[in-house]
């Protein structure tokens, strides 16, 4: 088929997707002190009420009750979106603004009759009586576990959901708004919809996606995967297991907004783009939704804690954790963010090694010198809706698809949180492109072998691991960094260098003495591993107080800080006991340092220097 030829199909497409949309049956409302058709009844202003549904409201009410929480009444208004009362807020306003454009019904079902016996407004106690009259026949009703905004979900039989705003697409197949498989969708602004029918390679291919992502100078030929995984990701949104971030890193001038144009231009309005970089900022706009979130220039500064905040709302966000805020009336609240997050900066902004395990970093280099390619463009009026449809109709293969490549990733070394990571951008990429896409782009596929994508994605050839440390080593590598109080030779030495130039005393060597006299201004003492450790030969091990005021000065600003002398530091360093570095021994872990005798956590410094030796060794190898 010609690109012209492919064109006028994906414009005749578009056209009849245009020529279905909904069309919303007009209601016809009653004028004011006029009776009602219902049935083959004619009902007067005020005279149903032999015919109230069962929870004791009007017939054919355009607010629907759906219940209590504390003093909260929460209501489905004319426009089928949800509302929500409080008990001091049910004024005349309020009651408006739930019926909207439904005012003739509202003075035919709670009528105000004036002089005359003339309806001549409603009854705003009336109707706060039958809305709370069917909150008590509803019960208790719970916005946070039960609404589920806009973007993907899955219901109770695991079928793919994507609430568009407009209506609901299960498994691809239209319904309307409203109470769903135990969950309400309330009605929201317009969204992407699926394509109406299936689409095929070509036409995927023709609307430009591909070669648009071809025009970019990745450092890496598989970061075009992860991207277009990302994509994927951001549909789907709450029915995945795990929803992994992307962190776009690079100078000025390489392409960062263009690729973040063409993040929009794929997803459209199904997007929260944003330069808020606080998390309440972020949260009060995504609200229950699961659409994905982009971040664009988040960077490094000299002040991180808000960034900070916004990458762990992302981090959240990964797993669907329950996050609390504070609310109206000072009434607490819970949400739980299900949001793909895309961000991109020229410096990336430190970043803890648990939320580096949660996304893939992509860099971009500069385009050679001399380039001039025109920058491909997309058919943004459709590609959203025939990524979506082919999504939709793939949903089925997406967990036998994600374990594959966790399985894959496993024998290659990774974790599982890398599994979860990169496991989810390669199976949505592979439900996207197919094995025939793949094979094009030269990538592996399940059918091929995926354990080319085990050798590509090695943990330590990734960028996201170059500086991710665990927990108790990085605790380790502070306090042997830190510089001790006094001065030796002329120069203040750190807490390591001094540990390297024990010895004899000959060659410029430090005694064991004249190192405790200096690590004694830190609060920590050495010792012969031959005085602690009967059965090693040779080596030093170090004491560090589980309690100490000036190690608590060292730790200050940092994770493993504290209050006063009690920090977290002695808990952080424990966690490498399984190393054989760090060890605890009832007998030996009390030591006098100042003065003090104080329990202590043990660090073999010979154990140490092996360990060090060997990850020197591995990395030597796989250069």
């Amino acid at each position: 088929m010609s690109a012209a030829t492919g064109k006028d199909a994906i414009a005749a497409g578009f056209s009849v997707a245009q020529r279905n949309l909904r069309r919303r049956r007009a209601v016809k409302d009653p004028e004011r002190d006029k009776p009602m058709s219902i049935g083959d009844e004619i009902v007067p202003p005020g005279g149903w009420g032999h015919l109230a549904a069962p929870d004791g409201m009007p017939p054919g009410c355009p607010v629907q009750v759906l219940g209590m929480d504390g003093d909260v009444l929460y209501v489905i208004d004319a426009l089928g979106q949800l509302a929500s009362i409080s008990d001091h807020a049910f004024g005349q306003n309020k009651v408006q603004r739930l019926f909207l454009n439904r005012m003739g019904y509202l003075y035919w079902a709670f009528p105000r009759i004036g002089k005359g016996g003339k309806v001549d407004g409603f009854d705003t106690v009336a109707v706060r009586d039958a809305l709370y009259r069917a909150a008590g026949e509803k019960g208790m009703w719970s916005a946070g576990d039960r609404v589920r905004g806009l973007g993907g979900w899955t219901d109770r039989r695991g079928n793919f959901v994507y609430h568009s705003g407009e209506a609901l697409y299960v498994n691809g197949q239209e319904r309307p708004t409203g109470d769903y498989d135990g969950h309400f969708y309330p009605r929201r602004p317009q969204k992407p919809e699926p394509w109406p029918s299936e689409v095929t390679d070509e036409m995927l291919v023709k609307t430009g996606l591909l070669d648009a992502l071809a025009n970019f100078t990745f450092e890496r030929e598989i970061d075009k995967i992860f991207i277009l995984g990302w994509l994927c990701a951001a549909f789907y949104g709450a029915a995945l297991p795990w929803r992994p971030m992307i962190f776009v890193v690079g100078d000025r001038g390489v392409g960062k907004s263009t690729l973040q144009a063409l993040i929009k231009g794929v997803l459209g309005d199904a997007l929260h783009a944003t330069a808020d970089t606080t998390p309440a900022g972020i949260y009060q706009r995504v609200g229950q939704d699961s659409l994905p979130v982009a971040v664009d220039e988040l960077e490094a500064g000299a002040n991180n804690d808000r960034v900070k905040g916004v990458v762990a709302l992302a981090r959240l966000a990964a797993s669907g954790a329950v996050q609390f805020r504070g609310g109206s009336n000072h009434v607490g609240t819970s949400f739980t963010a299900k949001n793909c997050f895309f961000f991109s900066a020229i410096n990336m902004p430190p970043v803890p090694p648990q939320d580096l395990s949660r996304m893939a970093i992509i860099h971009l280099q500069r385009r050679p010198a001399g380039y001039s390619a025109k920058p491909a463009t997309v058919d943004a009026d459709v590609l959203g809706q025939m990524v979506l449809r082919r999504l939709t109709d793939r949903w089925p293969a997406f967990e036998a698809t994600y374990q594959e490549y966790r399985q894959a990733l496993a024998r290659g070394g990774h974790d599982g949180r890398g599994q979860d990571t990169y496991g989810t951008l390669l199976a949505c990429a592979d439900l996207l492109l197919g094995d025939g896409l793949l094979e094009e782009l030269g990538m592996p596929t399940i059918d091929s072998g995926l354990d080319r994508w085990a050798q590509l994605l090695r943990p330590s050839s990734l960028p996201e691991h170059e500086d991710a440390t665990d927990n108790w080593r990085a605790c380790l590598n502070h306090l042997l960094t830190s510089r001790i109080d006094a001065w030796r030779g002329g120069v203040r030495q750190s807490v390591g260098q001094l540990l390297d130039d024990l010895g004899d005393g000959a060659n410029g060597a430090v005694t064991l003495k004249e190192a405790n006299e200096l690590l004694a201004q830190i609060d920590l003492k050495v010792r012969e591993a031959a005085d602690v450790l009967p059965n090693q030969i040779g080596g030093k091990v170090l004491f560090v107080p589980n309690q100490s005021q000036m190690l608590a000065q060292v730790f200050k600003g940092e994770k493993w800080a504290g209050e006063g002398s009690t920090g977290s530091w002695s808990g952080a360093l424990r966690q490498g006991l399984h190393t054989g570095v760090i060890f605890k021994d009832k007998r030996f872990n009390k030591e006098r340092i100042n003065g003090i005798e104080r329990r202590c956590t043990l660090v073999n410094l010979r154990e140490l220097n092996f360990l060090m030796d060997r990850e020197r060794a591995a990395d030597a190898e796989e250069d």
